[in-house]
């Protein structure tokens, strides 16, 4: 709290100072009109211009007139403005006289551009600056994943308990998918041999395919490193190309994007949710339909062709994020839509034949998902929802948190959704009573408070304690698909929102400032200070997000691999069926995953494993883990008991039957000192067990016959 009141100071005052700045006078103005009235053009808003300016905004009328008129001739044109976004040309870009100046809006709601759709989105030409940005970004992604440097293969990211191991196994098994030319939606490496619905789990396969080479180069445990480290650089990075695309500055742009690539979301699933953090394609997704909305026509078909490829692809990435964004966007398109600044009449044919296309595309993998072998209805989650302290509260892996503060308003490590902190929350209100005419500010705005409330679950809770306020989500968590999403993730529609009001302030200060001397002389400033005003606000954007930045993310040693998996001694006892780790993986002990990436990637199969899968009963609920068979749960029991426990003779007879229904070669044990209860009881079961190099292997092939 202590941080959040020091850090909150600085911003509450350079933001009053920001409103001031942005809703003051020219000077020499009086501000009234003829009637008595107050000037609408300069209240609280970047609008309108002054009366001995209107010869020169009659000027750039004309100008952008001619500019209509070489683009209906087919000449390439370089204006352009956006609907969500204010003038083509940003104050931080500090142009020459070759920039072509932005036109006045007659609109006193639009902003200082053209505000209505049907306008091309500014085209971004990349310069050493921006990839200085976009340097910055990877620096802050090799920061956070700082402790797998170097350590891919013998750490891993404890926070996310098994999580990480779990992704990397998807990886490897894209990639034996892709070597063996086997069904990419599918795999029995694990819970052998009914296997796993890869469609029905968050697979990742639109990364772990195109990447299947890396893996079998290098390893899984690469490949999940390099998806994490250019998955928040390459989301940052294509949030800043998005904000750019807007006709907002660098400035803006490069604060707005880091935010959304580095928030406290994105860094607690960087601990083991690759498929929450691997978000590039979003803002790519929303440009497209954008541009639809925007362009006159000619493009429609290509248009919507690539925003059906680029569905598609994100599909195959992440469905989840896919329909969050999807959300947030229809939250915002009917703050627009109100406004009149989205045409969805011109978007329609295009969106609608991206959908056909994508539909076309994943009509059988969707069908596999819901229908296939493997698959299930939904999954039962418990209560998920945000505690509202955790909207304004540090996340764990913050600099200056308090680990267990963040632990008690949040479900675990890996979703710690909210966690914006004071300052934020108030730079980004007052950004938003500033310019809240402007439509996109009401549109993010809308999206914030709309998200924020359905991430809070069915009530409302305070540091844990029910408040008897009803929740948002409480109207919709029966619905079908989106009944499986955690509440709690909603909160994650409003971090792009809150990146874009945080672009939005920073370039209108720097849009109301003057680009050179002479600007500052006509309006009888002093040059530094408009220029000031946009730094002012820039610092402050910086401020708020110290309470964000994130630390390096805790990473533990992970199990030796026993060298029975890392040379070939595992060949001699792998003969087509699986083989049993003891204890039999699940979702709190996956060191088998392991076995198997040492093993020539996926050689040979396990029983059971970590992952979603039909829960066994009519109903075809979804479960995490396997159905356990008893001689599962019986290892189960003595691994937690850490207690010798003999076998039954009913019991024996069961465990065999339970070997065959696994359609087992070898029972391996590593040798290790906890493991003696599991030895000495398997003995009961099995027979004296065979020591090969540090393991114990019992050769069941006798008992499954």
């Amino acid at each position: 709290m202590m941080w959040a009141l020091l850090l909150s100071a600085p911003v509450v005052v350079v933001a009053l100072a920001m409103a001031w700045f942005l809703g003051r006078r020219p000077a020499g103005g009086t501000g009234e009109r003829a009637d008595g009235g107050e000037d609408e053009a300069f209240g609280l808003q970047l609008i309108g211009y002054p009366v001995a300016r209107v010869d020169e905004v009659l000027e750039h009328l004309d100008a952008q007139i001619a500019t209509n008129d070489t683009r209906l001739s087919g000449t390439p044109s370089t204006v352009s403005a956006d609907p969500l976004a204010g003038t083509a040309i940003s104050a931080d870009r500090r142009g020459g006289p070759s920039q072509t100046p932005a036109v006045a809006s007659a609109d006193p709601v639009a902003g200082a551009a053209p505000a209505a759709s049907g306008v091309a989105s500014a085209k971004v030409t990349w310069r050493w600056l921006d990839l200085a940005v976009v340097a910055a970004y990877l620096g802050t992604a090799l920061h956070v994943l700082s402790g797998l440097l170097g350590r891919t293969s013998t750490s891993y990211l404890s926070q996310g308990v098994q999580d990480h191991q779990a992704f990397e196994w998807y990886f490897g098994a894209s990639a034996r998918n892709v070597a063996t030319l086997s069904n990419p939606l599918f795999s029995d490496r694990q819970n052998f041999p009914e296997g796993v619905n890869l469609m029905a789990n968050a697979a990742v396969t639109g990364l772990g395919i195109p990447l299947a080479p890396l893996t079998l180069a290098t390893s899984a445990h690469v490949t999940f490193f390099v998806v994490e480290l250019l998955g928040l650089a390459g989301t940052a990075a294509a949030w800043y190309w998005f904000i750019r695309r807007r006709g907002l500055g660098r400035t803006a742009a490069a604060v707005g994007g880091w935010f959304v690539g580095f928030a406290p979301a994105m860094v607690s699933h960087a601990n083991g949710h690759p498929n929450f953090v691997a978000l590039f394609l979003i803002p790519v997704i929303v440009d497209r339909v954008l541009r639809l909305a925007e362009g006159d026509g000619r493009r429609r078909i290509r248009d919507g062709v690539v925003l059906g490829l680029l569905v598609t692809w994100q599909i195959f990435i992440g469905e989840e994020p896919l329909l969050l964004a999807a959300i947030g966007m229809a939250i915002a398109g009917l703050v627009l839509l109100a406004h009149r600044r989205l045409d969805v009449g011109r978007a329609l044919p295009g969106v609608g034949l991206g959908a056909a296309l994508c539909l076309a595309l994943v009509a059988v993998p969707l069908w596999w998902q819901f229908a296939g072998r493997q698959s299930y209805t939904s999954i039962f989650h418990l209560p998920g929802g945000n505690d509202l302290a955790a909207l304004w509260g540090r996340a764990t892996r913050t600099v200056g948190a308090d680990p267990f503060a963040s632990a008690a308003v949040s479900m675990n490590r890996t979703e710690e959704n909210a966690f914006f902190g004071v300052p934020l929350w108030l730079l980004a209100g007052v950004i938003v009573l500033t310019l809240v005419r402007r439509p996109a500010v009401q549109a993010l705005a809308a999206v914030v408070l709309v998200s924020s409330w359905l991430s809070l679950g069915e009530e409302v809770l305070l540091h844990g304690r029910p408040t008897g306020i009803p929740g948002l989500w409480a109207l919709f968590d029966q619905l079908p698909v989106i009944e499986n999403v955690l509440p709690t993730r909603f909160v994650m529609i409003a971090v792009p929102a809150l990146g874009g009001l945080l672009a939005i302030g920073i370039d209108a200060a720097m849009r109301r400032s003057p680009l050179g001397r002479d600007d500052a002389d006509e309006l009888e400033l002093p040059a530094w200070l408009p220029r000031l005003g946009g730094w002012l606000v820039t610092a402050a954007a910086v401020v708020a997000l110290l309470p964000v930045f994130p630390t390096a993310l805790r990473v533990d040693p992970r199990p030796p691999v026993p060298t029975f998996f890392t040379g070939d001694a595992w060949r001699d006892w792998s003969h087509g069926g699986s083989i049993l780790a003891v204890p039999p993986t699940d979702i709190v002990d996956a060191r088998a995953f392991d076995w198997q990436l040492a093993a020539d990637t996926m050689a040979f199969p396990i029983v059971e494993g970590y992952f979603v899968g039909p829960n066994g009963r009519p109903d075809r609920g979804g479960q995490y883990g396997a159905v356990r068979r008893p001689f599962s749960l019986w290892l189960y029991d003595v691994n937690a008991a850490n207690a010798v426990t003999p076998a039954t003779e009913a019991q024996r007879l069961q465990f065999a039957e339970d070997l065959r229904a696994w359609r087992t070669d070898a029972v391996v044990l590593p040798m290790r000192a906890e493991t003696t209860a599991l030895r000495d009881s398997l003995i009961t079961v099995l027979g004296d067990p065979v020591r090969v190099e540090d393991v114990f292997v019992w050769d069941v092939r006798e008992l499954r016959s």
